[in-house]
């Protein structure tokens, strides 16, 4: 009908925009081969695509029809590399270890650090699913009769090759029972990996009110054990010759030194750092063979240093 408008003619495409999506998909293609020779997934050589396991949309051929499509499809490739990771973990397959019912899950690389398990490990096979029944258990699971508490800490430090035991660290029935959990895993045999006690030794330096003389009342051997002490402090002649507890063996010294300061320094030069000042705190002195003692008010200097193992 020659009253009806003819359908409007689309011109080409002009030849930069052909020549555009050319080097994008040439660009794409040559990120997603260094990608797969980095260690991602192989490209089957008549698709283009990433070859199994990985899902269909991951197998799309590259396409190039448009950037929107290209980006799809390179999108689609690093989510699958994420699900993979996920699933085998950064250092390898994902391992689930139940220790005295507590549930754990690592790498076997981190498990290979404690000798214990390399036996066990070593059954399972470089193949192995990643959660293999081990000793006879009933569960997907290597499951050990021991602490899962203890084993919390033993984890971290595989982990991180350091002990976090945080105020822990300060009982020694618990670092103690660590140390056999430690011992168990053959992590003995390192050096310097068993946990230490965090226990402090503590100094105090203290003087009556309105009286020069400074005492110290702090472990024996702390002075007696210190070649460079010279003198600087002499067992006191009546509060010396017990200990004032039985439990930590402290004994009292005073200074041949007057100078405070002298005094806290000598310590400090030893590891000792100021924790606290007591002032207007009762004290007593024994002054006599035969019992006689001096009480007053006057102020305590408490330092402390980590105790040496």
């Amino acid at each position: 009908d020659g009253n009806m408008d003819a359908p409007p003619v689309l011109a080409p495409p002009p030849p930069e925009a052909s020549w555009h999506t050319q080097d994008i998909d040439e660009d794409l293609a040559e990120c997603i081969a260094a990608w797969a020779e980095g260690g991602g997934a192989a490209l089957d050589s008549a698709t283009g695509a990433p070859n199994a396991p990985y899902p269909p949309v991951a197998r799309r051929r590259i396409s190039s029809s448009g950037t929107a499509e290209l980006a799809a499809d390179l999108a689609s490739l690093v989510c699958v590399a994420g699900d993979s990771e996920r699933r085998h973990g950064v250092f390898g397959p994902v391992l689930t270890v139940d220790i005295g019912g507590a549930v754990f899950r690592t790498t076997a690389s981190t498990l290979r650090k404690a000798p214990f398990f390399e036996p066990i490990l070593e059954r399972f096979g470089e193949g192995a699913e990643p959660t293999m029944g081990a000793m006879g258990s009933q569960d997907s699971a290597i499951f050990v009769d021991r602490s899962g508490e203890l084993f919390g800490y033993i984890l971290e430090y595989l982990r991180c090759g350091h002990w976090l035991l945080k105020e822990r660290a300060k009982d020694p029935d618990f670092v103690n029972a660590l140390r056999d959990e430690a011992h168990f895993y053959g992590l003995d045999g390192v050096s310097d990996c068993a946990p230490v006690p965090k226990i402090s030794e503590f100094a105090t330096v203290w003087q009556f009110q309105n009286d020069t003389s400074l005492y110290v009342d702090c472990f024996e051997q702390s002075i007696r054990e210190d070649p460079d002490h010279q003198g600087l402090f002499r067992l006191c002649k009546y509060t010396g010759g017990l200990p004032l507890d039985q439990q930590t063996c402290t004994k009292r010294f005073k200074a041949t030194s007057h100078s405070l300061q002298s005094v806290i320094a000598y310590f400090a030069l030893r590891g000792f750092t100021l924790q606290h000042v007591i002032q207007n705190s009762m004290l007593t002195h024994t002054t006599s063979a035969d019992g006689q003692t001096r009480s007053g008010f006057g102020t305590q200097y408490i330092l402390s240093r980590p105790w040496v193992f």
